[in-house]
């Protein structure tokens, strides 16, 4: 957005206002490109096709262990399945890793089936 214009007189526009701005826009980009990554994650795995909860939760590690975001604390998530019903817990470094987290185990067991018990460390 080196492009980008603005009049510093009477325009009503300020850097900070600009700044804000592609900040704000930037972070959609980034929602809209995990959005898509995690539509081509929950079509390369199977949605428990099988039924059983241990499935769930192989599938579920095996999604969490492809995610390169969270290469660092993988083996911090314990997943736990019961009635298919996804329990995440432990300790992540970040905000993000936990969203990442539910996200992947969200696409994989389904909306409204996911408890997200990370923590994140402080």
């Amino acid at each position: 957005m080196k492009n980008l214009k603005y009049k510093e007189n009477n325009s009503g526009f300020s850097k900070t206002s600009i700044g804000l701005a592609l900040d704000k826009y930037e972070k959609s980009v980034k929602i809209s490109e995990e959005t898509e990554s995690l539509a081509v994650l929950k079509d390369n795995f199977r949605l428990n096709t099988t039924g059983t909860d241990d499935d769930l939760t192989i599938d579920i590690q095996d999604a969490l262990g492809r995610e390169s975001s969270l290469s660092l604390v993988v083996d911090n998530i314990v997943v736990t399945v019961e009635r298919e019903i996804v329990t995440l817990n432990g300790e992540v470094n970040r905000e993000e890793e936990k969203i990442t987290a539910g996200y992947v185990a969200t696409a994989l067991a389904g909306e409204d089936n996911v408890n997200n018990y990370l923590s994140v460390a402080s």
